[in-house]
């Protein structure tokens, strides 16, 4: 089965739940391009958990709109969303358990049909009811993936200039997906030093995000260069890897990174720390 296009066929009406659909999509694909890939199972397992973690925090969002709209077949699709999530939770644990026993292509008809089935016939019910409600896109956006609260200053996720440091380019694109699902619109990617280095040179960016392992090259010789040879000592870094332990977080941190964390990734884990790091830093 191939990638899945999106179609303003399958928009409900709430820009930001289709956002959410969007990225949903796009996790899918991610997983698709993944199949063969060297990494496949690194990848893999961030998909699962993004789409675990994405699928949460939208079947939140769209009960609270329901809620909100009185749509009054809430129950219903309730229980359809716990059942989905289940199903997505098995998948991720499965992986957990054993990364060799699950592989991307066993997860995408699955995916596929889930997300075409339930966009594109259960979302369609209430889509009446909450295009043009005045309290629909307030509800939905009452709910947030990055840890955004009531009382606290929301990061401005579209203003952000992130930049991608990753050779292999079916997980920069995971990382993209998941930092487009917030909204961020600025996001450079580069697959080696040199061209980090260009775009660094040349271009204002507010956090570099790389990966330890670069081909043959080391994400910390970055940063050291970042550091000392730029002078840049204020923006955010957070490295990556799939390799090293959480006790490299140290060594990490001694190169000049801001923050350390493991892969595969949790989407929400990412945005929590991306959002502190920001904050830490003044961005808003």
């Amino acid at each position: 089965m191939g990638a899945i296009a999106w179609s303003e066929m399958m928009s409900v009406g709430v820009p930001i739940l289709d956002a959410d659909h969007k990225t949903l999509v796009g996790l899918i694909n991610n997983l698709h391009r993944s199949l063969g890939d060297s990494e496949e199972y690194a990848t893999l397992g961030s998909v699962l958990q993004a789409l675990e973690e994405y699928a949460g925090c939208h079947f939140a969002r769209e009960e609270r709109v329901m809620e909100v709209c009185r749509y009054p077949s809430l129950a219903a699709h309730s229980r359809m969303h716990r059942r989905l999530s289940q199903q997505v939770c098995d998948l991720r644990g499965g992986y957990q358990r054993d990364q060799t026993a699950v592989r991307a292509r066993d997860c995408l008809n699955f995916l596929n049909k889930w997300l075409i089935e339930h966009i594109c016939s259960s979302d369609m019910d209430y889509r009446s009811w909450v295009v043009g409600h005045p309290d629909a896109t307030m509800a939905a956006e009452s709910v947030s993936l990055a840890g955004d609260s009531a009382g606290k200053t929301v990061l401005d996720w579209r203003s952000l200039r992130i930049l991608v440091v990753d050779d292999n380019q079916n997980f920069a694109q995971v990382m993209r997906t998941i930092l487009e699902g917030v909204g961020v619109r600025d996001i450079r990617v580069a697959s080696n030093l040199d061209a980090a280095k260009a775009i660094l040179c040349g271009a204002d960016c507010d956090i570099l995000v790389s990966d330890w392992h670069v081909a043959a090259e080391s994400g910390l010789d970055l940063v050291r260069w970042l550091r000392l040879e730029r002078g840049q000592t204020s923006m955010p870094v957070l490295i990556l890897s799939g390799h090293e332990r959480i006790a490299s977080r140290d060594v990490a941190l001694e190169a000049g990174a801001s923050e350390f964390m493991e892969k595969p990734i949790s989407a929400r884990g990412l945005l929590i720390c991306l959002s502190r790091l920001m904050r830490k830093g003044g961005k808003r």
